[in-house]
């Protein structure tokens, strides 16, 4: 009886250290959440008729909540800011297709390869931004990919129509080598709407009126490259 009672403990010793164990190992190696591959991977997008094909990149998502400020989340602003620009895109007959429509995690390599499936016109990626050294800095900018002309115009369109905006802070374009921005195959850019960092640009970065103004704006940039009714190909 007593040699029965041994043996069981063991066995229950061994099973609880063989549970724990693949439960150690799990979080080791990466017990990470799934990365969602593509928003909407099912049959390419319908374009309007002389319409361009826009993805909008909300950046961050899921457990990636990029920077953040207080209750502010990067991951919750980009996502309210694309579907903002979303909505003035398409008024103007843009087609526009999302990486992410909700909160969930897309990996870098699967928002570039969403836009090459689709074969579209442009890519344009939202985020905030945030300065650990110096809270005054403050303003959008918008990067695109050194070699890419079509890239740098767009985005020079964009600064411009922010610059007609005296409510909003322009620190302009600059060159970065961003998987999102080198591994899309069309015109791209990245534009950091704003600093986290700074107290003031932080609120008003989560205010439904600022970021329908930055929405609009924006899209006044990604609307000016479009071509005349002259230079599109007939159907």
């Amino acid at each position: 009886m007593a040699r029965f009672i041994v043996l069981s403990v063991f066995f229950l010793l061994c099973f609880g250290i063989a549970r724990g164990g693949i439960w150690l190992w799990g979080h080791i190696t990466g017990e990470k959440e799934s990365v969602f591959h593509g928003a909407r991977t099912v049959e390419p997008a319908e374009r309007k008729p002389g319409s361009r094909l826009i993805v909008l990149d909300a950046g961050h998502g899921g457990r990636d909540q990029g920077t953040s400020a207080g209750e502010a989340l990067e991951k919750d602003i980009n996502l309210a800011m694309v579907k903002r620009l979303a909505e003035i895109l398409e008024e103007a007959g843009e087609t526009v297709i999302f990486t992410r429509e909700d909160d969930i995690k897309v990996g870098l390599e699967e928002r570039a390869a969403f836009a090459n499936q689709n074969e579209a016109d442009l890519f344009v990626s939202l985020h905030c931004n945030y300065c650990e050294d110096n809270a005054e800095v403050q303003g959008l900018e918008c990067y695109y990919r050194e070699d890419s002309e079509e890239g740098e115009a767009l985005a020079n369109q964009i600064v411009q129509a922010v610059q007609e905006e005296e409510r909003i802070e322009n620190r302009g374009t600059r060159t970065a080598g961003f998987r999102v921005l080198k591994k899309t195959e069309m015109p791209a850019v990245l534009v950091e709407m704003g600093y986290l960092s700074n107290s003031s640009e932080c609120d008003k970065m989560t205010e439904d009126a600022y970021q329908e103004l930055l929405a609009k704006k924006i899209a006044e940039g990604i609307l000016a490259l479009r071509p005349s009714e002259e230079e599109q190909e007939p159907e």
